[in-house]
């Protein structure tokens, strides 16, 4: 089966798709071979001509072909080929490393404190208690550190996950190079075929066409697209807690200073100066970029657990569209298969039209194989 490569050379000048049916302008505005098309024999001399008068030399012949057997063989042989890719398929699976999460991907912006220096606490302990309300409200509570961890998980699953979830014709889609390349298998199957048993036979063109992705009813796909509902799971914040005081809220008030002034407050009795102590905090950046570096700690003590997780859940993913792959193939092989049955002399039936039923079809004949295409 003779069709035409395309090679790098190509800069697009359109000159060969005027003059060719075989070929077609893709997205880059170049030539690219139509799939699911073999080279009549009619047509040779002049798809020949056309390669010759490439100014770039962008154009080839080739030979390509499933198998070197000729009419009811060659098909049997062409199906039996497909029913065996179909039975083989396999999807890449994914390691650890190639969905790693790396806490040194994310950074945790510390907050600063609005009331720090700010002179107005009576007693130390006062100064102390309102230090700890203000870190536990920007830093230490669950309603700080849950949002920073989710936003850390969501982050992952975009620059990460995203080709796994991502389920349509688009090369960010992890899924899309095996539908593309069974696209070029059925579409090359195809031509064989129908250059084997005739354009007469009536194989429909839309057999070749493949398009098979995981679905938001699959559940696979939905783990992978809620992956970042982990941060809530993974561990982290166990992880954080174990280190027991060295992580505890006091642990981290302890680390501030806390210090007076004095106020003046009026006169007193025979005219003398009142004042009196006032007290603040500081060092509430250098406490916080502890806690935050602390967090971090626990974040990269269950980085391998969370890429491991993530691993787990891509390969669930990728097995269920094994499957899928698997049976929409064998309903291909199983439908082409119905095209080109055998009557009972070892003739080929021609296709069925909707309306058609095999005892109807139009046995084919071997020698007027060459004449079809």
């Amino acid at each position: 089966m003779k069709q035409i490569k395309v090679n790098k050379n190509c800069n697009g000048c359109g000159l060969c798709i005027v003059n060719c049916p075989y070929l077609q302008e893709n997205e880059d505005g170049n030539a690219e071979y139509i799939m699911g098309k073999a080279i009549k024999k009619s047509d040779l001399d002049n798809v020949e001509k056309v390669v010759k008068e490439c100014p770039q030399n962008a154009l080839e012949i080739i030979e390509i072909s499933s198998t070197k057997k000729s009419g009811t063989a060659g098909v049997s042989e062409i199906i039996a080929m497909l029913k065996e890719k179909a039975n083989s398929f396999s999807a890449d699976k994914v390691t650890e490393d190639d969905v790693k999460f790396d806490f040194k991907d994310y950074h945790i912006p510390t907050p600063y404190s609005r009331n720090e220096y700010v002179v107005s606490y009576s007693s130390e302990s006062a100064a102390k208690s309102a230090a700890r309300e203000e870190f536990r409200k920007l830093c230490y509570s669950e309603n700080v550190y849950r949002p920073i961890l989710r936003k850390m998980f969501v982050e992952f699953k975009v620059n990460v996950l995203k080709p796994y979830y991502t389920c349509e014709d688009t090369e960010e889609s992890a899924y899309f190079t095996y539908n593309q390349q069974i696209r070029e298998l059925l579409a090359g199957a195809y031509a064989e075929i129908v250059e084997l048993v005739g354009n007469k036979k009536k194989i429909p063109e839309n057999w070749k066409e493949f398009s098979v992705y995981l679905t938001k009813r699959d559940v696979t796909l939905q783990l992978v697209n809620e992956f970042d509902e982990l941060s809530t799971d993974s561990g982290i914040i166990s992880e954080f807690k174990s280190r027991g005081e060295y992580t505890s809220l006091s642990w981290y008030i302890d680390r501030m200073d806390f210090d007076w002034d004095e106020e003046y407050v009026g006169e007193g009795m025979f005219g003398r100066s009142k004042y009196k102590k006032k007290y603040h905090y500081s060092g509430f950046e250098e406490a916080a970029e502890e806690y935050f570096k602390d967090l971090m700690d626990a974040v990269n003590s269950r980085s391998d657990h969370i890429s491991k997780c993530a691993a787990n859940t891509v390969n669930s993913a990728l097995i269920d569209f094994e499957g899928k792959v698997k049976k929409e193939l064998l309903r291909k092989v199983a439908e082409i298969n119905s095209y080109t049955t055998l009557d009972s002399n070892g003739n080929v039936y021609a296709g069925y039209d909707k309306d058609s039923t095999p005892g109807n079809a139009v046995p084919g004949d071997e020698s007027t194989y060459e004449d079809d295409t």
